[in-house]
């Protein structure tokens, strides 16, 4: 037997012998004689409860149907927040985002879209009510391309910088003495059953380019403004998100 197969056995003990609760019928020398086993295993493997938890949890899959005008927006970000997220994803039509990952990462995913999508509504109508605007010499769609591209823009690299962040957190905690490091097991995990989904994906590329500096300019404050932390609690704000299908 590989290394491989030997702790994928070692933590589906691990997960059969913390179930063993009295809550669960269990007597309570049997539940904590079962406790001591987990430790024990726990040592011996160099394992964490969360990375033998992890293996359990569900990967689920969001469409969320994005309609009007600032939907280009989002697409331009989109990567950006797959990549803060640690979900995959991608775009059917011209409408549908799709997230797919371990549900919390969705979840959050979901939140960070909606919270971008009203946000990028609110400032393109503030800018549209401005003398700027106003006073523009090119084609009104041009102007406001130039002003979703400058907010787009903006919050993907702020998303990135996000991701940067964390990465940087998970690469400065100590590695385990054996077994893998959680980040790469979360990976192990949404690669696996996303190749179960049997999806085939290919890349698209588009050019934006800018035919007004100044409604970049607007476009790029207004995506600096965008409140981008999780919530107070870390509710997922479902109850405002866009509606989703699984």
């Amino acid at each position: 037997m590989d290394q491989t197969s030997e702790l994928a056995k070692v933590k589906a003990r691990i997960r059969a012998l913390a179930a063993k609760t009295v809550d669960r019928g269990c007597s309570e020398a049997e539940a904590m004689a079962a406790a001591a086993k987990v430790g024990e295993l726990l040592a011996v493997y160099g394992l964490t409860m969360n990375e033998v938890e992890l293996r359990e949890e569900a990967c689920v899959q969001r469409r969320i149907a994005v309609q009007g005008t600032g939907r280009q927006a989002l697409r331009w970000l989109y990567p950006a927040l797959l990549r803060l997220c640690e979900c995959r994803g991608w775009t059917d039509g011209k409408q549908d985002f799709v997230l797919f990952g371990l549900e919390p990462d969705v979840q959050m995913a979901e939140y960070l879209l909606a919270v971008i999508g009203r946000a990028l509504e609110t400032e393109e109508a503030r800018y549209r009510a401005g003398a700027d605007y106003a006073a523009r010499t090119q084609p009104a769609q041009s102007v406001l391309r130039s002003f979703r591209y400058g907010f787009a823009d903006r919050v993907g690299k702020r998303l990135d910088a996000m991701a940067r962040e964390r990465e940087q957190a998970e690469a400065a905690r100590p590695a385990p003495a054996t077994g893998t490091a959680l980040v790469l097991v979360k990976q192990q995990i949404i690669g696996e059953k996303f190749r179960a989904l049997g999806v085939r994906l290919r890349s698209v590329y588009t050019t934006a380019t800018v035919r007004d500096r100044g409604a970049y300019g607007h476009g790029a404050a207004a995506g600096g403004r965008v409140g981008l932390n999780r919530p107070v609690g870390g509710a997922t704000g479902a109850s405002t998100l866009p509606r989703g299908r699984r």
